[in-house]
């Protein structure tokens, strides 16, 4: 066997996944064989002897590592945190940017493994020589001591999944993820060939056959022709992970010829928490088996009001329903492909009809209460499975059309667009401080307004919310339940006719279209998140803990 052991001294790892935005604030964990790769070769070319090392030496260490996908040993404790801070730029505004990283344990090692993999004594001493001179991997800050281990210390507990044995499952115990691994050597040969036949049948029918055979092997060589000069697609593989990134993006890959795309399955050990943003503290928390929560962070400009909460939450249901896809079926036609946790609809496409409401909930939060909301909370009582997380993990940005033009014209609609930026998945207690809504306590106020999800009784919204209670399984006996005319939302007094309190469309009747503020006081400690009455769902009736 042969590996790479990866120390971080600042405890810090930074590393943008490729075809992600830095503001997306995700991190590659595991970290990329294709990026493994690439600090091998750019450490030759930068630090390495080569009066001692010829270039052709390093071609076949890239051949023989590339020839097979590493397994990892990932160290537990890992943190997924990041620091907002503004760039400036010149000419513009300054730029809200996102620095996404993991923190990890003081000493803990990433360890990269090529089980099958065995070096001559010659490689493993360029190996070494090159793993010494690694000053850091991913971005600049992720500083870095690498070396070389020729021993399994340690069991690996994140793999390809194409090495498992049976079928894959989705479960608890282990969560999947999407990673850029290179090329085999033969893969990248016969990858190569089918996409210069491709650009060359391209170039033969545009040009109706009027050129020859020189004139076209010019024109394909051109096409592949970067920034400089550069050959995005060279003969061997080594150079073609060597290409410079700004090159690739110039000739319009979507990724490195030389690699793809494939998944690793992480055991529940070696996944990343999330930073808990409770006042002053930074604590560890380890990811329950099935989290409940993920909270993203909202930033655009305008920024949406909490007024208009639920325009808000049926937005973000539907840039998630998106990453599953859709389906046709012969009896109900066009249909998500979506879980009924995500969807809300079961067998037939009928609503979920439980009164514990284990579906998903969307709720918008203006975390700092200055009235703009600041991020968006999904919460699933039943769990998220590791096919809900990882769709939920591409949700990157929403957007709505407001149905104005932009400037007052009527020539078309006025489209909002908001970046979303994933803090993490956890259950409620690992975000109580950073937000009302997932706070624990007895007495909570409304955010948004109650309304009632039939036809209002003679107890009125005090009937209805303490059905609702009894309903999801919460003693409504000892509960003080007190209307209140106005909220203080942003510094303002707000009603509850201040406040967007209808679906844009849906197939629940709506029998109440005013609504009312509520203070409710339980005899019990009670958890968030709270949400009652017609719309709960998507921001409507939702209360934060006093």
């Amino acid at each position: 066997m042969f590996g790479l052991a990866y120390r971080f001294p600042a405890g810090r790892y930074h590393a943008t996944p490729w075809g992600r935005n830095v503001n997306e604030a995700d991190v590659a964990w595991p970290p990329e064989p294709w990026r493994i790769l690439r600090a091998l070769v750019a450490c030759y070319w930068r630090k390495c002897d080569r009066e001692r090392w010829h270039e052709d030496d390093l071609a076949r260490l890239i051949d023989a590592l590339a020839d097979e996908l590493p397994v990892f040993h990932l160290p537990s404790g890992a943190i997924h945190a990041h620091t907002r801070h503004y760039m400036p730029v010149p000419k513009d505004k300054p730029k809200l940017v996102f620095d996404a990283f993991l923190h990890l344990p003081t000493g803990a090692e990433v360890i990269a493994i090529w089980q099958d993999t065995t070096l001559d004594s010659e490689l493993l001493d360029l190996a070494r020589d090159l793993a010494s001179g690694m000053g850091y991997l991913g971005r600049a800050e992720s500083w870095t001591e690498c070396r070389v281990v020729t021993t399994a210390a340690r069991e690996p507990n994140c793999r390809p999944v194409e090495l498992d044995c049976g079928p894959v499952e989705l479960d608890s115990d282990r969560d999947l993820v999407r990673i850029l691994v290179p090329r085999s050597p033969a893969d990248y040969t016969t990858e190569r060939q089918r996409l210069i036949d491709r650009e060359s049948e391209r170039i033969r029918e545009s040009s109706k056959g009027r050129l020859t055979d020189r004139e076209l092997r010019g024109r394909v060589a051109k096409a592949w022709r970067g920034k400089g000069g550069a050959d995005t697609l060279p003969i061997r593989l080594m150079d073609a992970i060597a290409v410079e990134t700004a090159d690739l993006q110039d000739r319009k890959w979507d990724r490195p010829p030389a690699a793809y795309e494939t998944t690793y399955g992480r055991n529940r050990n070696a996944r990343a928490s999330v930073m808990p943003r409770s006042a002053g503290q930074r604590r560890t928390r380890e990811m329950s088996p099935m989290p409940t929560v993920a909270r993203y962070l909202l930033a655009g400009r305008p920024p949406p009001r909490i007024e208009d909460a639920v325009k808000i939450g049926e937005t973000l249901r539907k840039a998630a329903m998106s990453k599953f896809g859709w389906e046709t079926d012969s009896a109900t036609g066009k249909r998500p492909r979506a879980p009924w946790q995500i969807s809300g609809r079961g067998g037939g496409n009928h609503p979920v009809r439980d009164p514990t409401h284990p579906h998903a909930f969307w709720l918008p939060e203006d975390a700092d209460g200055d009235g703009w909301i600041d991020h968006v909370t999904v919460f699933i009582a039943s769990g998220m499975t590791a096919e809900i997380q990882t769709a939920l993990g591409r949700v990157t940005r929403i957007w709505r059309s407001s149905g104005r033009s932009e400037d007052g014209s009527g020539k078309g609609p006025r489209v909002d667009e908001w970046r979303l930026a994933l803090e993490g998945f956890g259950r409620p207690e690992d975000f109580a401080g950073s937000g009302g809504i997932l706070g624990t306590s007895r007495r909570w106020r409304s955010v948004t307004p109650f309304l009632a999800s039939g036809h209002l009784k003679k107890a009125g919204y005090e009937g209805e919310v303490r059905r609702l209670l009894n309903r999801r399984g919460i003693d409504a006996g000892g509960v003080r339940i007190t209307e209140i005319d106005e909220i203080t939302v942003g510094g303002a007094p707000r009603r509850a006719l201040n406040f967007h309190r209808f679906r844009s469309r849906g197939r629940e009747r709506q029998l109440d279209s005013s609504g009312t503020l509520l203070e409710l006081d339980f005899r019990d400690v009670i958890p968030g998140p709270l949400t009652l009455g017609y719309g709960c769902h998507f921001g409507l009736g939702m209360f934060e803990a006093l």
